[in-house]
């Protein structure tokens, strides 16, 4: 019996004389994880016993300030322009400056790689910068023509509430003489 080769689990080929057994594949037994130890308390779950799952979301990226600034500034000072009529060009022009300025180095910024985001703010800001520019000095020279002709704000803002009065009654009288209109047509149609 000492000539019997070893039980090798099963059929196996015969070994050459003189040669290592071949490996082994099976699964390794199910051990219990090891407890962390006492200085890795930030990798431990809750329970300290076991590290937790890797993080694969991306790191956060700070907001490009000066594209939202810009941004900003080129909203308020376009619609602060427009609900004003021109008049606060002292006030809106230089929000728009402002927003240019920043909106230009919003984008530098990007193109040097010290920032990453904001790209579109600086391009939407950028515009609405150039356009509240343009729209203010348009303005101001408007408005400083109009002075320089020498027109009366004054009779000119009387005259417009005087034409706004007239229209306002034109309107009410207008209103109630359709309403009577269309009752008169429905009772023609109906045959009364």
């Amino acid at each position: 019996m000492s000539d019997q080769a070893p039980d090798r689990g099963g059929w196996l080929p015969p070994l050459a004389p003189g040669a290592d057994p071949p490996p082994r594949f099976d699964v390794p037994q199910w051990a219990a994880p090891r407890p962390a130890p006492p200085g890795d308390a930030a990798l431990a779950g809750a329970g300290g016993d076991r590290p937790l799952p890797p993080r694969f979301d991306a790191p956060r990226q700070a907001a490009n300030r000066a594209a939202v600034w810009a941004l900003t500034l080129g909203i308020i000072g376009l619609t602060l322009l427009l609900l004003s009529f021109g008049t606060l060009f002292i006030v809106t022009l230089p929000l728009s400056i402002a927003a240019w300025v920043l909106a230009t180095r919003a984008q530098a910024a990007i193109a040097d790689g010290r920032a990453s985001t904001g790209e579109r703010q600086a391009v939407a800001a950028l515009w609405l910068a150039r356009a509240g520019v343009i729209a203010g000095v348009a303005a101001a020279v408007v408005l400083i023509a109009l002075i320089a002709y020498g027109v009366d704000f004054e009779e000119l803002r009387r005259d417009l509430e005087r034409e706004m009065d007239r229209r306002r009654r034109d309107d009410d009288n207008n209103g109630v003489d359709g309403v009577r209109t269309a009752i008169e047509g429905l009772r023609a149609v109906i045959g009364r």
